[in-house]
């Protein structure tokens, strides 16, 4: 098996391609809300705090809760939360408003918070 095969199986998928689209995606979520909640969490302590519960639950979520789960994961819990919130009715904000504390936001800035621990995408 060669290096971008395992790289692959590590990351969680066998799927050609996963890994790629897997990373576009967490790269267009931390685009869309990560980087205007990342400046929030600056101004606003107790969205830390949401942010960091709600990181605590994806991680006990997608593995043993110790460890940052993978790019895959990540991924495929995000878009998991989005259809499930759109079948529900919901619509992601035009603007996000950080002090109305809408559990779906906030969940998706803490998938933020943990692709951002230092991995590629």
């Amino acid at each position: 098996m060669g290096s971008a095969e395992q790289t692959r199986m590590h990351e969680g998928s066998a799927i050609p391609g996963r890994l790629s689209a897997s990373r576009e995606l967490l790269r267009l979520l931390i685009e869309e809300v990560g980087a205007p909640g990342f400046a929030a969490m600056r101004r606003r302590p107790g969205l830390v705090a949401e942010v960091d519960q709600h990181a605590a639950e994806v991680r006990d979520s997608l593995g043993d809760g110790r460890g940052s789960p993978s790019t895959v994961a990540l991924a495929g819990y995000t878009e998991g939360l989005i259809h499930a919130a759109e079948e529900a009715g919901w619509e992601f904000p035009a603007e996000i408003d950080w002090a109305a504390g809408d559990w779906r936001v906030i969940r998706l800035l803490a998938i933020c918070v943990l692709a951002s621990d230092g991995r590629e995408l």
